[in-house]
């Protein structure tokens, strides 16, 4: 009998050792799956529509940009954010515009995803991050002063309005430290500028 308690003795206490383990583990990262590149999906659009800009400050969602990170693994990715997603735009019809929009860790537009500096994205979850962003050509001529504007009014006053516009996006996306750049190929959106 003595012998039957001595060994349920040592059952709990190797019972307790295993989950004082388990439990220890569980505050250790979940590194993002490296060995496989299809880990995430990624897409980076411009919101389309009508770009207000008054007194030379863009203003509302039309035309700012939005860059999805989409977990479509089966496990959980999280490791440290390391947020730079830098995309090129330019008009179509003038490539010397090209501006750059930049967005890092503060244009996640879900803070719940971020536990101290770690980024963690469940599976079929996205990640998603907005910026609007000044449409500032190199030596710092705004894209509404490329194109052609009509005078134009409403009950507001006057105001300037172009023909809707083609303009080129190509993104360098990176969130997790660890993983390579994803890069996007150029690709084309439409706006038209309202200027007050």
């Amino acid at each position: 009998m003595a012998s039957g308690r001595r060994s349920d003795i040592v059952r709990v206490l190797c019972g307790g050792v295993i989950l004082a383990l388990v439990w220890a583990g569980c505050d250790e990262s979940l590194p993002p799956r490296l060995a496989d590149p299809n880990a995430i999906s990624v897409a980076v659009n411009i919101l389309n529509g009508r770009v207000l800009v008054q007194k030379g400050v863009v203003s509302g969602g039309a035309g700012a940009v939005e860059a999805s990170v989409k977990n479509i693994y089966t496990e959980v990715l999280q490791d440290s954010a390391a947020v730079n997603i830098r995309c090129r735009i330019w008009l179509a019809d003038n490539p010397d515009s090209a501006g750059v929009a930049v967005m890092d860790v503060s244009s996640l537009t879900d803070a719940r995803l971020m536990q101290g500096a770690l980024l963690t994205i469940v599976p079929g979850a996205t990640a998603s991050f907005v910026k609007q962003w000044n449409y500032t050509a190199p030596g710092g001529t705004p894209f509404w002063d490329l194109i052609p504007l009509k005078d134009t009014s409403d009950n507001q006053g006057p105001f300037q309005l172009s023909a809707p516009v083609e303009v080129i996006m190509s993104d360098t996306v990176r969130v997790f430290k660890p993983v390579p750049d994803y890069t996007i190929g150029p690709h084309s959106f439409t706006l038209q500028f309202e200027v007050r």
